[in-house]
């Protein structure tokens, strides 16, 4: 892949939970050459929490959740004291972790990007507007309508759509506040 790939919501897989105690919508997923052995090196979808619970475990993965919609929840991981997520807040934790969740009034939505921690880092986009994506994939996800100037195109994203750039590709906001992150590919 190169560039900037649109992906339309309407495109999204849906899929149980590993665990059985919901849905999720994956966007995409993808494998780096000469990475890992793996199913995926790294994965972004979309779930709506529906009810309190735990969460599948992820053993050597990396997670990034991001509340998108609803009241928000609280996570319990591990020992540490829970910790309360509003819509636009993000938590980064290892997939392995022993994750409660607790919702605050009603089911919300959530932005969900994990990555082998063996081959790639996550980082989160907090309100740049300047899309850059070197050794690894820009992931992107568009809540509203967003307008995006990446490389030589002038992409429209309407609300439930998203966008990954490849390494080498740059992009600017020009339009909306999209959540995305970025995934830095390790060296081998």
């Amino acid at each position: 892949m190169t560039g900037w790939q649109v992906i339309r919501g309407a495109d999204f897989q849906a899929m149980p939970w590993r665990n059985g105690g919901g849905t999720t919508w994956e966007i995409a997923r993808g494998r780096f050459p000469d990475g890992a052995e793996a199913e995926w090196h790294w994965r972004f979808s979309l779930a709506e929490i529906a009810s309190n619970g735990p969460f599948s475990s992820f053993p050597g993965i990396d997670r990034l959740l991001t509340v998108i919609a609803g009241q928000g929840i609280e996570l319990k991981i591990d020992d540490a004291p829970p910790r309360r997520l509003l819509a636009g807040e993000d938590i980064a934790f290892p997939g392995e972790a022993a994750i409660g969740c607790d919702l605050l009034d009603g089911p919300t939505r959530d932005l969900n990007i994990m990555v082998d921690r063996r081959v790639a880092r996550i980082w989160p986009g907090r309100g740049g507007r300047r899309l850059q994506a070197e050794a690894g994939l820009i992931l992107l996800y568009a809540g509203e309508e967003v307008g995006l100037v990446a490389d030589d195109q002038n992409l429209r994203l309407a609300p439930g759509d998203a966008v990954i750039g490849s390494a080498g590709s740059v992009g600017d906001v020009t339009e909306g506040r999209p959540v995305w992150a970025r995934i830095e590919r390790l060296s081998v």
